[in-house]
């Protein structure tokens, strides 16, 4: 995902699924890699972007967006 550039689950997930493309995520967990930030835009005192670049959950597993990971389920349950 790179929310900030309107790659978001909601538009890129369901083509995925219907073109029946794997795809990997870059970037799980706040924390990790940091990749709750942009690339190319910094953010000097380190604080927490309003909007999130790539990662899915909060350090404690609480997700960045509930509705996000409710799609992800989603289209998870209908392949089985």
């Amino acid at each position: 995902m790179a929310r900030t550039r309107n790659s978001r689950f909601h538009n890129v997930l369901p083509l995925l699924k219907e073109k029946n493309v794997g795809a990997i995520n870059w970037g799980f967990v706040s924390g990790k890699s940091n990749t709750i930030y942009q690339w190319d835009t910094p953010v000097p005192n380190g604080e927490q972007p309003v909007e999130w670049f790539h990662d899915i959950f909060f350090a404690d597993g609480t997700p960045y967006r509930m509705d996000e990971v409710n799609l992800i389920r989603k289209l998870a349950r209908e392949n089985k």
